[in-house]
C-alpha cells in the first residue's frame, strides 16, 4: 500500500484514514516510527504493556454484537468445563 500525505509548515501529517484504519489507530493512540538503513519509514501503534484489549476485534464478523461480561464469564465455564469434563472420562 502506497498512500500520500503532505507536511504542514510545522512538521505535521495527519495519517491517511486507510493507514489508521489498518494500523487499528484512534486519537490518543501513541506511534512509534523506525527508520532502516535504507530510509525506509515504519510505523507501529503502540501498546501499554499488558494491554490486549480489542487485540481479537478484527477476527470479528460485521455486524457482530459483543457478549456482556456475564454471557463472556458463562460461555468461558461452559468451555472449561467440556474441555475438562472430556479428560477426566476413562480412556482418555
Amino acid at each position: 500500500m502506497s498512500i500520500q500525505a503532505k507536511v504542514t509548515t510545522k512538521g505535521q501529517i495527519t495519517l491517511p484514514k486507510a493507514i489508521r484504519e489498518s494500523l487499528s489507530i484512534r486519537t490518543g493512540d501513541r506511534v512509534e516510527f523506525s527508520v532502516d538503513q535504507a530510509n525506509q519509514v515504519s510505523i507501529h501503534r503502540m501498546q501499554s504493556r499488558g494491554s490486549s484489549a480489542g487485540c481479537a476485534k478484527h477476527f470479528l464478523k460485521p455486524g457482530h454484537q459483543p457478549l456482556s461480561h456475564e454471557a463472556e464469564k458463562a460461555a468461558l465455564g461452559d468451555a472449561l468445563r467440556a474441555q475438562y469434563s472430556a479428560r477426566s472420562k476413562p480412556g482418555k
